[in-house]
């Protein structure tokens, strides 16, 4: 056979590995593996597919559930007996409501889908090595939430992480501390990139988009001078969108720009310092 591989074709109908070079069968009566039924619209495949939806680890058992008709009294008792087998220790119900009030913090920071599934992959993790208590069920969550912002690059206010799981600061650095050291995890705490803010501070201010990329620019011009090191992401881009707001006359005062961003004036006012004596910045007239 002298047919190449880009010429060879699997004809469904018959069940046959096709030459259409030369017409030669190849193989025939092949086993189709695919579904019994076809669909010829999205709308189709949606409605006849029979299997369920991916894993996630937004549940303690991955998604991998049955429903189970409750109209009959054995239904009723089924459905009794898979509710207790499904959650059937402590530190599965410890799991259980662990990822339930994961899923309503991050329901409440409107945060994107990758940060949910993230943030259950740490806390089953945690779980299984019996790290999360009861008593620092809270500290744990608001950790991992925010470590998985900072991996996917999500921009997310900590003190918001930190009023609506009901932790301190001290609490959340125990615990990150717990995580990186404790844990055996390959986690580490990542200082986030001020990049990330620039978007939504510009939208809360009201700011053109215009200002936000020149503030960008900024930012990569001091990143690359060392200016960002040490420094808090926030004030950072704060003081960049600050900036370029001013050279590209949409200007907002340095008050308004700190409470958008829940920091102090003093913060905007020193790390705006920072990058203009660090940063040569060329006006042209």
């Amino acid at each position: 056979m002298n047919c190449s591989h880009s010429s060879i074709i699997f004809d469904e109908l018959h069940g046959e590995y096709v030459c259409v070079e030369t017409g030669e069968v190849i193989e025939e009566r092949i086993i189709d593996q695919g579904p019994e039924w076809r669909a010829y619209t999205p709308e189709e495949f949606v409605d006849r597919a029979r299997v369920g939806s991916r894993l996630t680890n937004k549940v303690h058992d991955l998604g991998i559930s049955t429903t189970i008709d409750t109209w009959s009294y054995e239904g009723r008792k089924l459905q009794s007996l898979h509710r207790k087998l499904r959650v059937s220790n402590s530190r599965q119900r410890k799991l259980v409501k662990a990822l339930s009030f994961m899923n309503d913090v991050i329901g409440r920071l409107g945060l994107p889908n990758t940060v949910n599934e993230f943030s259950g992959s740490i806390i089953r993790r945690l779980s299984a090595k019996g790290i999360i208590k009861d008593r620092n069920a809270n500290a744990f969550i608001a950790a991992a939430i925010i470590l998985s912002c900072n991996y996917l690059k999500a921009p997310v206010d900590r003190d918001e992480v930190l009023r609506i799981c009901e932790v301190t600061r001290h609490e959340l650095w125990k615990a990150m501390l717990k995580i990186t050291r404790d844990s055996g995890e390959y986690i580490t705490v990542k200082v986030p990139d001020p990049q990330i803010y620039l978007d939504k501070l510009r939208i809360e201010l009201g700011l053109r988009a215009e200002v936000s990329a020149l503030a960008s620019r900024i930012l990569n011009i001091a990143k690359s001078k060392g200016l960002t090191s040490g420094k808090g992401p926030v004030g950072i881009a704060a003081a960049a969108l600050y900036i370029a707001s001013v050279l590209l006359d949409d200007k907002r005062t340095q008050k308004e720009i700190a409470e958008k961003c829940n920091i102090t004036e003093v913060t905007v006012r020193n790390r705006y310092r920072d990058l203009v004596d660090g940063v040569t910045i060329v006006i042209e007239v």
